[in-house]
């Protein structure tokens, strides 16, 4: 106890405050003593140790000083305090993937105060991006205003169509702080299958990732599980082709059916039990350990556990470093210096230094990479794996511009930035459409695999990992 009391002492500012002036003291008021006075201080105390007259003015400095000392402290460590608390409540919801609570609920009107209950206690809970809910047994004659939560906009989907008088039913409830522009796209129900797309575009989001599309599923436990999941993916696919940039999740209750059959370039990331032993709420994602899934207690008398999904995914900026690529600039200038130099050269000293065929072409080409070094010159540049291939210079120039504007303040050119930018970008994408369907249409083969490669996002194994397997 006591070292920890000196040390909090010893960095305390008051402390300090002491030191600095007890030494500015001692310099400006010196006081000597000799041996025998030293040996009688007690008896004989000197009078200049005790009456020592300091001037106000000195005395208003050191106290104008010692609060003010006092004064930045405080404001320091306040201003440290905001800044954790602004901090941690940015970072609730900058991350890459969307946080997301999961469950069947069984009667979503009787579990509404429990709801704002758990909003109120638990930060994990209040902060979700989203909340997905399956077999909410809602229908008209429930309000809206009856479901409210605070902070999040209600998305319902109910079961009328489906000719049942209760069950089924989806909902998401949005969080307004992760996202404000979010729209339906589209609903679907029938006996089989119940599903709501919703489109969501957030204030942050990485690169990589335009908007995010969360798909809420309930399959009753006596669907038709083919059926279902060859409707499921043909809602899916069409989406996808509408949104080719978007991130779909695709959350629910499923039962006995599994999307990865259908689709299987979508990963189950629900790993726990989500009723006794079996998992039977699902979410998928075409991205690899996007979630890790964290069981918690049920709502009310649900005999579903509430899941909660936890982003596991590391952006692409992050997760690779960037690769210094160099270009040569072609041009018809450094063309005709190649050709001069090629043309002035004596070819025959090539094969007078040679004897051998293979030693004649190693040195020629040698020679011909020395001139294209020489006339041709080069440009380095950065490339990041979350760059998109249609993503030109003129679009970063442009993108600059728009930014630039806007930290200028002037409103009327930044819209005219934006707006040049977004319409330059829907032409960049078009044409690298073009370029793709011309590779896979055209007759070289390189040119087909190469497209291929860029539709599917695939990638060659490296030598090391063909090893271990």
């Amino acid at each position: 106890m006591a070292p920890c009391m000196a040390a909090s002492v010893l960095g305390s500012p008051v402390f300090d405050l002491f030191l600095l002036v007890f030494h500015f003291f001692c310099l400006t008021n010196t006081i000597s003593f000799t041996r025998d006075e030293l040996l009688n201080i007690r008896q004989n105390t000197p009078q200049d140790l005790t009456d020592i007259n300091y001037s106000d003015v000195l005395l208003n400095v050191v106290i104008g000083g010692a609060a003010a000392l006092m004064k930045r402290y405080r404001t320091c460590r306040r201003v440290k305090r905001v800044g954790v608390l602004v901090r941690l409540r940015k970072c609730a919801f900058q991350t890459p993937l969307p946080s997301i609570h999961l469950a069947n609920l069984h009667s979503l009107p009787n579990k509404t105060d429990k709801l704002l209950l758990l909003s109120r206690t638990n930060k994990d809970f209040s902060h979700s991006a989203a909340l997905c809910f399956t077999e909410t047994w809602l229908n008209d004659a429930i309000p809206d205003s009856a479901l409210h939560l605070p902070g999040f906009q209600l998305f319902i989907a109910d079961h009328e169509s489906t000719g049942k008088s209760r069950g089924g039913g989806t909902c998401f409830y949005i969080n307004e702080r992760w996202c404000r522009d979010a729209t339906v796209l589209k609903k679907m129900c029938c006996p089989d299958l119940e599903v709501q797309f919703v489109n969501c575009k957030p204030f942050y989001s990485p690169w990589e990732f335009n908007l995010f599309i969360l798909v809420s599923v309930y399959i009753p436990p006596k669907a038709q599980v083919s059926l279902a999941l060859q409707k499921l993916a043909d809602q899916i696919t069409e989406t996808e082709q509408q949104h080719l940039d978007s991130v779909l999740i695709i959350l629910g209750d499923f039962n006995k059916a599994n999307l990865s059959r259908e689709l299987p370039k979508y990963r189950q990331h629900v790993t726990c039990p989500t009723r006794d032993s079996n998992i039977l709420d699902h979410c998928y994602t075409t991205i690899k350990d996007a979630y890790h899934s964290v069981p918690r207690a049920a709502l009310g008398h649900s005999d579903h556990c509430l899941v909660h999904l936890i982003p596991s995914y590391k952006q692409k900026l992050k997760s690779a470093k960037p690769v210094v690529r160099t270009v040569r600039r072609w041009t018809s200038e450094t063309e005709q210096d190649l050709q001069s130099c090629f043309d002035i050269t004596d070819w025959s000293v090539f094969e007078a230094a040679t004897t051998d065929l293979d030693e004649l072409t190693e040195t020629v080409t040698s020679y011909i990479s020395f001139c294209e070094d020489v006339c041709i010159p080069t440009r380095t540049y950065l490339i990041f794996n979350n760059d998109k291939p249609w993503f030109t210079v003129k679009l970063r120039h442009l993108r600059q511009a728009k930014e630039d504007a806007y930290r200028n303040g002037d409103r009327a050119l930044y819209n005219q930035a934006r707006y040049t930018l977004n319409k330059e970008n829907s032409a960049a994408k078009k044409t690298y459409a073009k370029k793709l369907e011309n590779q896979l249409t055209s007759n070289d083969s390189t040119s087909v695999w190469r497209g291929l490669r860029a539709i599917t996002n695939y990638k060659t194994p490296s030598p090391c990992t063909e090893a271990n397997q």
